[in-house]
């Protein structure tokens, strides 16, 4: 039984929402003191806006009417430019990369406005075509399950959590890959549960249940499923997460599994929710890879991640 995860003490406000791992990647950092709001870089600001995305940091729209067009308008934009950025082979030091960090900073502050404000949400939802409306909903419950799983933290002690560079996208798709092939695992599931679990790589723990690693093992869930591996690298935690859910049941009582995974239908809703939009779209995987972590404080969500441009 694998219980407690980061979730316990962190909420990764992911697509509606923490030892470095091996392999990771050179463009997200930590941001030296976070704030709610850090300011990126102005080559991130400027190859944005060339490509129709706003400053990821600027205000968020004030009518129901803007919102919804942003809303609908950043998805296909940045499923266009993950196009570009994997066409020029992923390389994370690129300016496509630093494009795809815009967007995809600017799709992660429009789900999180919407899933603090009922109102707001609601009056939005009902300006989207019905697929877009969909989508966009599935990821606010998503967000709130997360959400009310987690306890606020003060925001002095916010800022010392323990947060690593991700692990690179395109290792971390050829390990998904791989324990699909070993164990019968939709590699969108595993995706997601790393997604959940540790914002790929951002946080290791331990959380305050003593899990580690990027896909969140207890100690003694380890030993069972680790096969002598080490709980901090992505290459032994993500097949060991496979073997665990296939020992519950996975593939085909998956939600069992996923629920003996972390006890909470909550937790099971929002990782079904992100593999739905990752089979529907891998390019979601890269858009989820590069959204950063925020944590729930007393005096409001903190950022505690940016992606620094390298141009």
């Amino acid at each position: 039984m694998r219980l407690a995860s980061a979730l316990t003490t962190l909420v990764l406000l992911c697509s509606a929402c923490a030892g470095g791992g091996v392999g990771s990647g050179p463009g997200a950092t930590v941001a030296g003191s976070p704030s709610p709001s850090p300011a990126p870089s102005p080559s991130s600001s400027e190859s944005g806006e060339r490509e129709g995305f706003v400053h990821p940091h600027i205000g968020l729209p004030s009518s129901a009417g803007d919102y919804a067009r942003e809303m609908e308008n950043v998805g296909p934009r940045l499923r266009s430019a993950i196009s570009k950025w994997l066409d020029e082979d992923g390389d994370l030091r690129s300016a496509s990369a630093c494009l795809v960090s815009t967007g995809a900073l600017w799709q992660q502050r429009l789900i999180k406005g919407l899933v603090k404000d009922e109102s707001l949400s609601r009056a939005v939802l009902r300006r989207l075509p019905a697929s877009v409306r969909h989508t966009v909903d599935q990821h606010i419950k998503a967000s709130r399950g997360l959400r009310s799983l987690a306890t606020p933290s003060k925001p002095r002690k916010a800022r010392r959590y323990r947060i690593t560079p991700p692990d690179n996208p395109l290792l971390l798709r050829r390990i998904y890959d791989r324990s699909e092939r070993d164990y019968g695992i939709d590699w969108r599931v595993l995706a997601a549960l790393n997604f959940v679990e540790s914002k790929f790589g951002r946080f290791m723990g331990p959380s305050s249940a003593g899990a580690l690693g990027p896909m969140q093992f207890m100690p003694a869930t380890w030993d069972a499923y680790g096969d002598g591996g080490n709980v901090m690298d992505p290459r032994d935690a993500i097949p060991a997460a496979a073997r665990y859910l296939r020992a519950s049941g996975a593939p085909d009582r998956l939600r069992d599994a996923l629920y003996a995974y972390n006890r909470s239908y909550a937790y099971v809703d929002a990782v079904l929710t992100y593999t739905r939009h990752m089979k529907r779209d891998s390019r979601n995987f890269y858009a989820y890879w590069f959204w950063q972590v925020y944590v729930m404080t007393t005096k409001g969500d903190m950022q505690l991640t940016e992606f620094r441009c390298k141009n």
